[in-house]
């Protein structure tokens, strides 16, 4: 036989192999029937289903945004606006010191009953947020630009923002919050006679009307988190079921308006019947469950445990790995109002004492990269180059807190020192949300080397729901903490103001005067350049006073069932694919 015609035989026989294993695997996936649903992991319960006063990731993030729609959204893999609600992009308009954003609601936009969404719905949902006793402080600042909402009597769908200048006007008032039916949360009308400027104000006088009164305390109430008759949106999926612990279950509607402009962007994509969303609060049962077809769809945050699927046959034969980038960092948050973390000399020592490339090495197997500010890496132009990530160096922490006046007085091992008169050891605790083995691996490998600077730290898993619950009432001295920032303009009053501390995101009750006006000032700085000043400057306030203890970015791990395809993989939306978007591939069957 010559070599030519051995190698000839040879690529049939390879080609034949080829051949064999795609229709084997067809075959093997026609004989299995699976529903039509994307079963989708989540670590632990969201707060509640109301869009206005819920603030966690599952809620946010995983559940609401397949039913209920904003004006205009990013591109989860362009990062580009794009118009969901709206019938386009807005007109932005300078007036003065004002500045006019003009949108127009889409003609096919209707809600569940069958009525069109209108401006009204839009003021609407913008009284919400602004009327005192509803708690909205999670998303308040958001739109603490807006003055008033300009509606146009020959056309219902179109309506004006007028704002003060701010430089994510346009941006947050379309991308911000989801917009609600105004029949389904105020079917008595108890708020509509109040206006946008009534509301606006400092201390708004309807505070005391009964009709406030009642309209808040049902609109925060438990009725409007877990109530289909109120859950209710634009959407292409309803709320059907929600089984505490265990599972929360939407359905696809039938007769979904969105359907009719499905090929304008991925945000009118709806495939499945169902998404079920799947509570696991322990990775390594979820694996479990994930590796035995339980679930399609996990957020794998131990790193090990997500590389370690690779050696599994039952993952390697259902499932495929997708690990788009992530806008979002991870860090250490301090409570600044504790008897001990108040002096920032304790909380720069601590940022010695914390080996993050070690974490970075041992816990992330180097799948991170470190970062030491709220702007992320990626935004190189916005970095400022004269500020360095703390070194490890335990002599250094040491030497800080001896000038913060710690010291081993009675000779046990543990730095002490008189706080308000009482002997006071410095003890700390660090929390976590339970089954997040990575958050604790990080606890532990923080616990060794405080330990070696005279440090006890006692290590705390919470249920999800305790562990916010700790946050918000600033119970916590450090915790783990990681946050998802937008694919727009930076602005992080949010996060940082003084005016965030009870109600907002500010659980570490960080800043002062100062801090404030930094961030205030690049609220409404247009200039790029002086923009990009002021967040050098931010930077140098970050690096002093430490409102956290900045880690690391990485990307998401994501383990996807091999029968879905169009999973829209991009960092611009949490947790970095289109749920909606997930389409079943050739050759599989699903049923009802």
């Amino acid at each position: 036989m010559t070599i030519k015609r051995a190698i000839y035989i040879t690529l049939i026989i390879l080609l034949g192999i080829v051949i064999l294993s795609a229709y084997e695997r067809i075959v093997a996936n026609s004989k299995k029937v699976y529903k039509d649903q994307v079963a989708i992991h989540t670590l632990g319960d969201a707060q509640g289903l109301n869009p206005i006063t819920v603030s966690d990731a599952t809620a946010n993030r995983y559940i609401l945004p397949n039913i209920m729609q904003p004006l205009m959204y990013f591109d989860i893999q362009t990062l580009k606006l794009v118009p969901v609600l709206a019938k386009s992009l807005p007109v932005e308009k300078e007036v003065g010191n004002t500045i006019e954003i003009t949108y127009e609601i889409r003609p096919e936009a209707v809600w569940d009953n069958g009525s069109p969404i209108t401006a009204k719905d839009v003021v609407f949902t913008y009284k919400c947020i602004l009327l005192p006793k509803i708690n909205s402080d999670n998303i308040k600042s958001a739109i603490d630009y807006v003055r008033d909402i300009r509606l146009y009597p020959d056309n219902p769908k179109k309506f004006t923002v007028i704002c003060n200048r701010y430089i994510g006007a346009a941006e947050g008032t379309g991308s911000a919050f989801n917009i609600i039916p105004e029949y389904a949360y105020d079917p008595k009308g108890l708020i509509k006679k109040y206006t946008i400027p009534e509301l606006v104000v400092e201390n708004p006088k309807c505070a005391n009307d009964k009709n406030v009164i009642e309209f808040a305390d049902f609109f925060n109430s438990q009725e409007t988190m877990r109530n289909p008759k109120y859950v209710q949106g634009s959407g292409a999926y309803k709320f059907v079921s929600w089984e505490t612990g265990q599972r929360l279950t939407l359905e696809r509607k039938k007769d979904w308006w969105g359907d009719k402009v499905k090929d304008k962007n991925m945000f009118f994509e709806a495939y499945p019947k169902r998404l079920v969303f799947i509570t696991i609060n322990n990775f390594t049962t979820a694996l479990t469950a994930l590796k035995n077809e339980q679930l399609d769809f996990i957020y794998v945050t131990p790193v090990k445990d997500y590389i370690d699927l690779d050696k599994s046959p039952k993952f390697t034969k259902n499932f495929y790995k997708s690990e788009p980038p992530m806008l979002a960092y991870q860090c250490i948050g301090l409570n600044h109002k504790d008897k001990i973390l108040s002096d920032v000399k304790v909380r720069q020592a601590l940022c010695y004492l914390i080996n993050v490339d070690q974490i970075i090495e041992k816990v992330l197997y180097n799948k991170g990269v470190r970062t030491n500010s709220c702007i992320l890496p990626m935004k190189k132009d916005l970095i400022n180059p004269a500020i360095k990530p703390f070194p490890f160096d335990i002599e250094k922490g040491k030497a800080l807190l001896k000038e913060a006046g710690w010291k081993d007085s009675d000779g046990d091992g543990i730095l002490d020192k008189i706080i308000e008169g009482k002997k006071t050891n410095l003890d700390l605790t660090y929390k976590y949300n339970s089954g997040n083995s990575l958050r604790e691996m990080v606890g532990l490998l923080m616990q060794r080397t405080f330990k070696l600077a005279g440090i006890d730290l006692h290590i705390k898993s919470l249920e999800w729901s305790l562990y916010l619950d700790d946050l918000k009432k600033h119970k916590s001295q450090l915790w783990y903490q990681g946050w998802v920032t937008g694919p727009g303009v930076d602005d992080n009053k949010q996060l940082f103001h003084t005016s965030s501390a009870n109600g907002g995101s500010n659980y570490m009750s960080f800043g002062n005067a100062a801090s404030d006006k930094v961030l205030d000032d690049i609220r409404v700085e247009f200039d790029l350049e002086k923009r990009k000043q002021l967040f050098y400057k931010w930077q140098e306030i970050e690096h002093e006073e430490i409102p956290y203890i900045y880690l690391y970015v990485q990307t998401y791990k994501n383990c996807v069932h091999k029968r879905f395809e169009n999973i829209h993989a991009g960092p611009g939306s949490y947790p970095g694919v289109w749920f909606a978007g997930f389409k079943v591939k050739k050759g599989y069957k699903v049923e009802d």
